[in-house]
């Protein structure tokens, strides 16, 4: 079954407009964007590791790792303009970002082959066909060691409210991106509901919100 493309479309969200707020280091959503990242990069104790984040959109995360951390960095995505500023602002020897399809055929990028691999706050955007296909992805790109971190919003937290208050003052509306909802109790049986050999793929490692009352999930496998 082919991806559907969202209804949401994502281009209309201007270049660097979340980069932008991860990175000003002032008010509560740079704050969540900000911290997120760290929380995932904490986790990571192998030295010269490979990592492929998928949904990379402008770059942020991977401009904030080190190559002393992680040697070798992909990112994918699905926007053209966001590849575009990515590699303008962040492309290096070791960081490069591709440009992706919705079929995610990318026969340049090794299976088998990185240390970790990051699907962060991207699941909530897609439909449940679109997920599996990104789960089964990763798996097949992960090496067999390989940990593979997701997060997504929780909507047993307070996120509910924030996407609220943000869908009035905002001019960038979540409830027209965010389809699929996981909570902390239900991603992991939600995810292999997806995807029913996901216990077979994965072992979970560690769960856990990523800040005290954030409204996100680190999943951890």
């Amino acid at each position: 079954m082919e991806s559907k493309i969202p209804k949401f479309n994502y281009s209309s969200i201007p270049l660097g407009y979340y980069d932008e707020i991860a990175l000003r280091k002032k008010g509560i959503r740079s704050f969540w964007h900000f911290m997120k990242f760290k929380r995932i990069i904490d986790r990571m104790k192998t030295q010269n590791a490979s990592l492929l984040d998928i949904g990379c959109f402008a770059g942020t995360f991977l401009g904030m790792i080190p190559p002393e951390l992680v040697a070798h960095q992909i990112g994918i995505d699905i926007l053209e303009d966001q590849i575009a500023y990515a590699k303008q602002k962040y492309e290096t020897s070791f960081r490069r970002f591709q440009l992706v399809d919705f079929a995610m055929n990318t026969p340049n990028i090794k299976d088998h082959s990185f240390d970790y691999i990051s699907i962060i706050e991207v699941i909530e955007h897609l439909e449940t066909e679109e997920i599996k296909k990104m789960i089964q992805y990763a798996f097949k790109k992960l090496k067999p060691s390989g940990k593979l971190f997701i997060t997504t919003p929780n909507y047993l937290s307070i996120w509910p409210l924030q996407e609220f208050l943000l869908n009035k003052i905002s001019s960038i509306k979540y409830e027209e991106q965010h389809i699929t909802h996981f909570n902390y109790f239900n991603i992991h049986q939600k995810l292999r509901t997806i995807e029913k050999d996901f216990d077979t793929m994965f072992s979970l490692d560690y769960k856990t919100t990523s800040h005290f009352l954030t409204p996100y999930i680190a999943f951890i496998s």
